[in-house]
């Protein structure tokens, strides 16, 4: 899968069942591109729990985006994690820095290999 934004192509993980979704980047060291989880449109709220990186949290709503969390730390294993709230029906981890260039409206494609197959 892959995700273009402002004219630059992200090699993307697709998330899309409970359990993938729950575990996210949890104990992982490194992030190559960026990991996409499928959401039903509406208000999610990630956290960095048991996240070994800091990363750059972009929610999407109708192929745009719609609330951008920059530079979240790594919360390791603290019992009361800050939370990263949106509206969307996609939210976007990137490593942090990636979405330094982003902004509220930019246009976000995601195709399962092509641009001539879009994600639904």
């Amino acid at each position: 899968m892959s995700v273009i934004i402002n004219d630059k192509q992200y090699v993307a993980e697709y998330l899309s069942n409970t359990e993938e979704i729950m575990k996210g980047m949890m104990g992982r060291d490194t992030l190559e591109g960026c990991m996409v989880f499928k959401m039903g449109l509406g208000h999610h709220t990630f956290w960095m729990k048991n996240c070994n990186i800091p990363l750059d949290i972009v929610f999407v709503n109708k192929n745009r985006i719609s609330h951008i969390h920059k530079n979240c730390e790594p919360a390791g294993n603290k019992l009361n994690p800050p939370r990263y709230t949106g509206i969307g029906d996609h939210v976007i981890e990137f490593p942090a820095g990636t979405a330094n260039n982003f902004k509220v409206g930019d246009r976000v494609g995601m195709y399962l290999g092509t641009p001539q197959n879009p994600v639904r």
